[in-house]
């Protein structure tokens, strides 16, 4: 954009004349930081608003998962724990040691007494009217392929609702409650 100005400049013609002369001056206006600065703002409102958007639209009828403490879990009396480690499985609130998971997986007998054991307690759980639910709790380094062989095994003993919870401790009494 050009900016014509007038810019008195004495030039003498005649002794007594001063004469105005035109003269073309430009101002540049660098205008790139403000559009880069513009351009960071508006990605970032445009993010902003997709988050908020898709957050908020969940389909009808679905129903999202819900997050509940072991302890409520425990107290509610329809759940039974199963807690899994390397070197042995422990069963319900007792802490009953059912075997290792190299037992569980060879040993067919094993599978047979805790498969016995999860459809007697869950039979309990369904004559009180409620729906059993299984929680597992497994080591944090055990491998996914024991887990779904404990989710397979479970569905089963008809449980229709599993929970998992991984230990995030080194201390195996800190889990089982024991005091040391």
């Amino acid at each position: 954009m050009k900016r014509l100005s007038y810019i008195p400049i004495w030039k003498k013609q005649s002794r007594n004349s001063v004469r105005k002369q035109k003269i073309n001056k430009t101002k540049d206006l660098n205008i790139t930081s403000l559009i880069d600065i513009l351009t960071i703002l508006l990605v970032f409102i445009i993010k902003n608003v997709s988050m908020d958007v898709s957050g908020k639209n969940v389909p009808q009828g679905m129903l999202l998962p819900t997050t509940i403490t072991k302890n409520a879990l425990i107290e509610s009396g329809q759940s039974i724990i199963i807690k899994i480690y390397p070197d042995q499985i422990l069963y319900g609130k007792e802490n009953t040691p059912v075997g290792s998971l190299e037992n569980f997986i060879a040993d067919k007998k094993v599978r047979t007494a805790l498969l016995r054991f999860m459809k007697l307690e869950a039979d309990k759980i369904k004559e009180v009217g409620n729906i059993p639910c299984l929680l597992i709790q497994a080591d944090k380094n055990l491998s996914c392929k024991y887990i779904t062989e404990f989710v397979k095994f479970s569905a089963q003993a008809s449980f229709t609702n599993i929970y998992f919870s991984t230990i995030h401790t080194d201390e195996k009494k800190e889990v089982l409650g024991i005091q040391g």
